[in-house]
Order: C-alpha cells, then sequence, then structure tokens
C-alpha cells in the first residue's frame, strides 16, 4: 500500500541531498550531517544532536521508497510532519531510532527513541495495519553478516514508540515483503518472503485484537535463489479477489510463480509447488492423461543473461485490467538451434483460466532498448525478429523455415524499431524512420517498408501508436 505523504519543501530539499537522487552514492559514515540549507534543517539537526549522547552516525535504509537517514512523515494524524532519524554511535554499531517532534512554538525536540534489531536499516515503510488512527512505521533491521532482516512494527501514540508486534510467537528472518489489504477489511497485510531453508517460506502478519501477528506461513518452491519479483492484484478479471504473486528464480536458472489468496486470516494456495495436475478429457475413450499443473505451465526460463540484472520476466498487470498476468518465455522461430547468448524471446503473458493459462499479450522485449513491440495474435509463430549487431536495431520478419538460412532471409520484412543515443552518428538511413519516442539520451525510431505484400503487415500508425511501448 502507497501511504500519502508530504513534504514541506525544507524537507524536501533535505531528503534529495541524503537519499542520492543525484545519482552520487554517499558514504554513510561520511556523512555525519545534513547539509545546512535552512534554519529549519540546523534545528532538527540541533535537536538530534541535543537529545544523543554521543556523536550520531547516520544510518540509510538500503532499499525501498526511503532512502534517507531522515524521514519526513505525519504518523500520529495531528497535520504535522514528524521526523524519524536512524543513527549509530561510534560506541555502539547497533541501529537506533530516534523521533523528533514539535512543539506548538514550533522548536522540535525528541521525545522518545527505541533501539533497533540490528547495525543496518533494510528498509522502512508505512501502512495501517491496526484500527488506531496511528500509522503502523514498518521496518526491516539487518546486521552485515547475516542475509535475512528481522520485521519491527511500532506506532507513535503519546510521546511514546508501541510495538505492534505480538512478541509471544517467534519472529523469523526473511529477504523480501510486500503490503496489501489482502482481504479488503480496511487495514494492511504484510507479507513475509525467506530463501534461506531447503524450501521458501511466506508468512502473513495481520491484525488481531489490536496487535500484528504471525497469523499463518505456507511453504514455497525448492531450492529458491532469489524473489526477482513480488506484487499483487486481482487473481481473476471476474473476481475481486486478491492474491500475492511470488516470481521465484530456482536453480537450473529457472523461473517460476507461485499464487496465494487470503482468507480468514489464512492463506490459501492458487498455484503452488505441489498441487496436483489436471486430467485430459480424451473423446476416443481413452485413459485420461496427467497434464502440466498450472505451476508448470508459469514455468520459463531466466532471458536475462546479465547478472547484475534482474532475472525476467516477471508478474505484472501488463494490460492494466486490473488482473495480474503470469508470463512465460518462448523462443522466437529460428533460434532453437542458437546459442543462449544470441537467444531472442517472445514473452506471453497469461490470466489464470480454470486449470489453464489463458494468453492475453504477447510481446518482443528489448531489455537492453528499454521498449516492448506487442505481437498481433496473427504474428505469433510466424513472425521473428532479426539483431542487426552493428546497430542494435531489430528487424521484425515473416519466418520463413524452408529458407537456407531463415535469421539470415532479407524477405518478409515487416517492421524495424531503431534505438539512437545522442552520441551516435546520425545516418541518412533514419530519414525513411518516424521517430516515436525520447528517454534521457536516447530516440526511438519506427520503419515500416513500403508495398509489404502479407497479410501480416502493419501500418508505421500501428507500430508506433499502438504496438510500441516504453518499459
Amino acid at each position: 500500500m502507497n501511504m500519502r505523504y508530504g513534504l514541506t519543501a525544507a524537507a524536501c530539499a533535505l531528503w534529495m541531498t541524503l537519499s542520492g537522487c543525484t545519482g552520487i552514492e554517499p558514504v554513510p559514515e561520511n556523512l555525519m550531517r545534513p547539509p545546512r540549507l535552512t534554519p529549519e534543517q540546523i534545528a532538527i539537526e540541533d535537536a538530534l544532536n541535543e537529545a544523543v549522547l554521543s556523536k550520531p552516525i547516520l544510518r540509510y535504509p538500503k532499499s525501498g521508497e526511503y532512502r534517507s537517514a531522515y524521514i519526513f512523515q505525519d504518523i500520529d494524524h495531528d497535520g504535522k510532519e514528524e521526523t524519524l532519524v536512524f543513527y549509530a554511535t561510534e560506541n555502539d554499531p547497533s541501529a537506533r531510532l530516534c523521533l523528533l517532534d514539535q512543539r506548538e512554538d514550533g522548536t522540535w525536540y525528541s521525545p522518545c527513541e527505541l533501539a533497533g534489531a540490528g547495525q543496518e536499516v533494510g528498509f522502512v515503510a508505512f501502512a495501517q495495519m491496526t484500527h488506531t488512527p496511528n500509522v503502523t512505521i514498518v521496518i526491516g533491521w539487518e546486521n552485515p553478516d547475516d542475509l535475512q532482516m528481522t520485521l519491527g512494527l511500532y506506532t507513535y501514540d503519546n510521546g511514546q514508540f508501541r510495538s505492534v508486534l505480538g512478541f509471544d510467537q517467534k519472529n523469523p528472518g526473511f529477504e523480501q515483503y510486500l503490503l496489501d489489504d489482502l482481504d479488503r477489511d480496511g487495514l494492511d497485510d504484510l507479507l513475509l518472503l525467506s530463501s534461506r531453508n531447503d524450501r521458501g517460506r511466506l508468512h502473513l502478519v495481520t491484525e488481531r485484537n489490536g496487535e500484528a501477528v504471525f497469523a499463518d506461513s505456507q511453504d514455497l518452491s525448492d531450492s529458491i535463489l532469489e524473489f526477482p519479483g513480488v506484487t499483487s492484484g486481482r487473481i481473476f478479471l471476474d473476481d475481486l479477489q486478491r492474491g500475492i504473486f511470488i516470481d521465484e528464480l530456482v536453480s537450473g536458472d529457472v523461473l517460476v510463480t507461485e499464487v496465494f489468496s487470503m482468507e480468514n486470516d489464512k492463506l490459501v494456495p492458487v498455484i503452488y509447488q505441489d498441487m496436483e495436475s489436471p486430467l485430459s478429457d480424451p473423446e476416443d475413450g481413452s485413459e485420461p492423461k496427467a497434464l502440466p499443473s498450472l505451476y508448470d505451465q508459469a514455468a520459463r526460463a531466466n532471458i536475462t543473461l546479465d547478472p547484475d540484472m534482474t532475472a525476467a520476466p516477471i508478474c505484472e498487470d501488463v494490460n492494466k485490467d486490473g488482473v495480474i498476468e503470469i508470463p512465460t518465455a518462448e523462443l522466437m522461430p529460428g533460434y532453437e538451434e542458437q546459442e543462449e547468448a544470441e537467444r531472442i524471446y517472445l514473452t506471453e503473458y497469461h490470466q489464470i483460466d480454470g486449470d489453464f493459462l489463458r494468453r492475453v499479450f504477447a510481446a518482443a522485449i528489448n531489455r537492453e532498448g528499454g521498449y516492448r513491440l506487442e505481437f498481433p495474435e496473427e504474428w505469433i509463430g510466424k513472425v521473428t525478429v532479426v539483431r542487426q549487431i552493428e546497430n542494435g536495431e531489430w528487424s521484425f520478419r515473416e519466418y520463413h523455415e524452408e529458407a537456407k538460412e531463415p535469421l539470415e532471409d532479407l524477405s518478409g520484412e515487416l517492421a524495424r524499431i531503431r534505438v539512437v543515443s545522442q552520441k551516435d552518428y546520425q545516418d541518412k538511413f533514419l530519414e525513411s524512420y518516424v521517430k516515436i519516442a525520447e528517454r534521457g539520451v536516447f530516440t526511438y525510431y519506427g520503419y515500416v517498408p513500403k508495398d509489404v505484400d502479407s497479410p501480416l503487415k502493419v501500418t508505421i500508425q500501428q507500430l508506433t501508436k499502438e504496438l510500441f511501448a516504453l518499459i
């Protein structure tokens, strides 16, 4: 759940400076204090120094929406923003959270602070997890040698922090999280994901009697290496039920997807590793045969070869209908014998339809170029991509299997997409191209050959206005 928040001008300037938005990553230990830009910032810093006995060393959240050691948020709904500051000291490396609030006369002071459950701050988020009016502060605490985070949930009321996490249960470690109102009761639910055991694990944290408790957990796939994507949304087009879609990179460089919904404070598996396979219904009276389960149908190759990039493709609402689609990756025609580094895939997005995945969208995705081209239904299986090495251009052509070199066949071209940097030489051939979009230093051009004689042809308007999209 994305919480609405506002920033005063001074707070915004401070946040932008500390969050690294300029592209220069600050070294936290070297940034001993925020820049002295305004009197308000000076007052905030002075209040922190007054509250901390020794010199504070700021701690910066490593991920999430909030990356500053100073976070401005109205956490008690009094109409004024409080300041949350994460810090450690030279004598104690453990992270602490200090709250700075304003008195009626506008001066800043620290009414309270709390000790964190680690030396680092993995992330900070804000939610509404209890029926009290105050915001729930969600923190993932980390330690340098630990690959997992520890959960902290707090509210601020009457000048004090209060933990809303029930302590009668074990607080499991986790690597990823997601906040959403899965059961549509007006309160956020928190999902925690871990991959550090023989099997991954999904934990549900939800409200009971004014506290947030670990209400349920479910096993995930074997041998999970990482979670490239975690998102939530509707599962079916004709149902408002929401689910959590978990993309998992498992051993063998394979991506799988598991889906869970929530009902009566319990996690309900929708797609999971151990689900039963459906049986065929042969019309000839023969014995039914086991068909691939939804879990097996959703298994696909990781088409991101760069180890520094997130594995792909992952689930998303690709057609903006409110339902999360599950992708698969199919080799383009003609690439079956190519080396993995040379392969190009068609990414197909599906919605759950009974025991099967029903395709609703397909596209060739150029991740290096930052765009995708939707494939019309009649193109699928009949059109392939030929990459022009010299200029990075993608040419979309009819696939002629009978050709001596199918990917070198220059006939049957339907369209081209070229990405040009401002630094590149602007050759005369771009005169016959149409500019589609600009982003940063890159300009995107499209081209459709004249006099195409094919039932698969598209117009330049279709190419540039309907099929092309930046990613």
